[in-house]
Order: C-alpha cells, then sequence, then structure tokens
C-alpha cells in the first residue's frame, strides 16, 4: 500500500463525514424554514435566530463541506471543445494546465479562509439574534477546500492515465 493509496482511503472516510455532515446541515436547512415559517405565520411567533443560523451556519455547511465528494463525483462544469479537438500530447498538457491553475486557486483559496477563518475566531462577533459565535463558521469553508486540495494533489497523479476526476469523460462538458 503506497503513502497515496493510504491518504486517498483516509481521505474518502473524512470525505464521507463532511458529506453526511452537509446532508444534515441541509435537512436542517429545510426544518429550520419550515417551523420558523409555521411558527410565524400560525402562532405569530417567529423562531429567533433561525434566519442567521442558516445563513452563516447550515448553508455554508451544505456547500462548502461537500466540495470534495462533488469534485470527486465529476460534476464540475468544464469546457472542453478546443482541447477534444487537440492530439494526444497537446491536450495531455493542456490538462495538466488546467489541473494546475485549478489547483492554484484552490490553494490560494485555501490559505484566504484560513486566514479569515484563523481572524474570526480570535474575534468575539456573535449572531445579532442569539449569542452564538460567528469565527467557527468560517472554519467550515477552509475545511471544505483543505478536503478539495488534498484531493487535487492527490488526484494530480492520475492525469497521464486518464483516470483524473477532473477529466472524466462522464462530467457534464459545456
Amino acid at each position: 500500500m503506497t503513502i497515496l493509496h493510504f491518504i486517498g482511503k483516509v481521505l474518502w472516510r473524512c470525505e464521507l463525514a463532511l458529506v453526511y455532515t452537509s446532508v444534515l446541515a441541509t435537512i436542517a436547512i429545510m426544518g429550520l424554514t419550515s417551523a420558523d415559517a409555521l411558527s410565524r405565520y400560525l402562532l405569530n411567533r417567529p423562531i429567533t435566530g433561525a434566519y442567521e443560523i442558516t445563513e452563516k451556519y447550515l448553508m455554508v455547511a451544505a456547500i462548502f463541506l461537500g466540495l470534495s465528494y462533488a469534485y470527486r463525483g465529476g460534476v464540475f462544469i468544464r469546457v472542453t471543445f478546443l482541447v477534444d479537438r487537440l492530439p494526444r500530447p497537446l491536450k495531455l498538457l493542456a490538462n495538466y494546465l488546467a489541473h494546475l491553475v485549478s489547483l492554484l486557486f484552490c490553494l490560494i483559496t485555501l490559505v484566504a479562509t484560513s486566514q479569515q477563518a484563523l481572524r474570526g475566531l480570535r474575534d468575539d462577533t456573535t449572531l445579532s439574534a442569539l449569542p452564538l459565535l460567528v469565527g467557527p463558521a468560517y472554519c467550515l469553508v477552509a475545511l471544505g477546500f483543505f478536503a478539495l486540495t488534498i484531493l487535487m494533489l492527490i488526484d494530480f497523479t492520475r492525469i497521464r492515465s486518464g483516470r483524473s476526476y477532473l477529466f472524466r469523460e462522464e462530467a457534464p462538458p459545456a
């Protein structure tokens, strides 16, 4: 078992935990929004902080914790009408370049979101309706991009063989 295979297996288990958390956040959004609407219109008593919890925590978790799972599924949009017409060596070079640009974007975003998360954790800002700190929500974004960046680093070794998740044939072309 190679080190990349081991890291990939650990990452897969972490990905499952992240995607299940993302699904639970989506279910919580639906439940909290429905309960808030029912409470607001039937009882004339909205749930305090429901909108802010949904906005600051649940939506962030639902979107960013599923990034690496979406990448593994090949659902990122790509435009292929030029690359498909290139000869094999140039197509491979274009794939490496596209992967490097995507990886660079992920690294830059990971660094920026990590810095924001650290600033948020040092800050005592709370939600306006509840005494709930906002800082931990920023960690969810950094966590999602961290998992995506690690997966893209591992996936870089799969480009030559044509098994990269970024260039899957069943991925939806634009």
